[in-house]
């Protein structure tokens, strides 16, 4: 016969291993709430996620029109931010570079303005 203390053991151990299953179980509805929340949030934004992939719903078509002012658009911008100018390769030098070569070296303190920083300097540090 089985005295209490195995009796004891017995019940200690199988509610452990309930309550680690009860617990895995309540984390996998948990986690599957909190999935199925974002799901829908992000549904309500426009983003559609299902089994078979993602899909975004946009509220205006492109045509060919647009997609060409749109590219017109960033290469004039890009042509905008760059050096190189179409009136010549003398023109390519940049103002700061100019500053310095237009510097003269007799001795007296003046400004040049080096990378968009105006700085006080003498030509006796040579």
């Amino acid at each position: 016969m089985a005295s209490w203390i195995d009796v004891f053991s017995f019940l200690t151990i199988t509610s452990l291993f309930v309550g680690t299953i009860l617990g895995i179980v309540f984390l996998a509805k948990r986690f599957s709430a909190a999935a199925q929340n974002t799901k829908e949030s992000l549904q309500n934004k426009g983003i559609s996620i299902s089994d078979k992939g993602m899909s975004i719903k946009m509220s205006k078509r492109f045509d060919r029109e647009d997609y060409m002012d749109a590219t017109q658009r960033g290469v004039i911008k890009v042509l905008d931010a760059s050096n190189v100018h179409p009136a010549g390769v003398d023109d390519i030098k940049s103002k700061s570079s100019s500053d310095l070569l237009s510097a003269d070296h007799d001795g007296t303190t003046h400004s040049a303005k080096i990378f968009g920083i105006r700085r006080a300097h003498s030509g006796a540090s040579k």
